[in-house]
């Protein structure tokens, strides 16, 4: 039996997601990529810089989700574009659901700096951090930006641009990983795309709920347990206030575990 999410990838073109967010990077080398992935047969190219203006968050999401593909382009100036780093998120999680295969461009900055926010890199990202680390609509939304940064930069094939190079050897690269990718893409035995695993990326969603449990222990024992018990002295000591939250954890991870099992053993064809 064909699976029809596969069905339908091979029923349209492929699309490619470019996401870079920063004027930095020069014209010729975005001409020559776009040309090169043109000659490839994909029409589908979406850069976001020019589809952001004009357009809600919600379009962009939707291209990356139609898309095969997606080139994150970080450069010393990506963490300064807000809506850049939230495409990022975007794209991590339809990486960790099997939708989507991310190639990580170094242009001209350090891999390490990036994956692990050091040097001018890192330094902006902190900026950027700083500014919603206390987002009222959003407060995980800085950590979200966080560990998709560390997540998605340490995914191979990753390519890399230096100042004293010239950028159509660049460019002709990132085609011919994209190349190689679709090529594993419309094999039938193929998985692709291939699953991120890495263990920051649970560590970081760990934490995350980890706070959330935490939080909705400490309301609960505020306002609603003095409703529901006559007897609210336990709802106030260590073992709730710290045993909830680890129940929920240990129940996500198990959730997780079992999710990732049953894609793994789901038919591809």
């Amino acid at each position: 039996m064909v699976d029809p999410t596969r069905a339908r990838a091979r029923a349209r073109p492929p699309q490619v997601f470019i996401n870079s967010g920063t004027t930095e990077l020069p014209d010729d080398f975005m001409r020559h990529l776009v040309w090169g992935l043109s000659e490839l047969g994909i029409l589908n190219i979406f850069i976001d810089r020019d589809e952001w203006w004009g357009r809600d968050l919600g379009h962009v999401f939707t291209c990356i989700e139609e898309s095969t593909i997606a080139l994150a382009i970080f450069s010393s100036c990506y963490p300064e574009t807000e809506w850049c780093l939230d495409e990022l998120v975007k794209m991590k999680e339809r990486v960790n659901e099997n939708r989507l295969f991310v190639i990580p461009v170094f242009y001209n900055v350090s891999k390490n700096d990036v994956r692990n926010l050091e040097g001018e890199f890192g330094d902006r990202f902190m900026e950027m951090r700083q500014k919603y680390v206390e987002y009222k609509y959003d407060p995980f939304r800085a950590q979200r930006w966080e560990t998709s940064v560390t997540s998605i930069s340490r995914m191979e094939p990753s390519l890399t641009w230096e100042a004293h190079s010239s950028n159509i050897p660049l460019a002709s690269n990132i085609v011919k990983e994209v190349k190689r990718e679709l090529d594993k893409a419309l094999n039938p035995e193929s998985s692709f795309p291939f699953e991120l695993s890495n263990d920051s990326n649970s560590k970081m969603a760990i934490r995350e709920v980890f706070v959330s449990a935490f939080l909705a222990a400490f309301l609960f024992s505020l306002f609603i347990a003095r409703l529901v018990f006559t007897d609210v002295k336990f709802f106030r000591t260590v073992k709730w206030l710290v045993g909830f939250p680890v129940t929920i954890v240990v129940l996500h991870q198990l959730y997780c575990a079992l999710a990732q099992q049953n894609r793994r053993s789901s038919p591809n064809a």
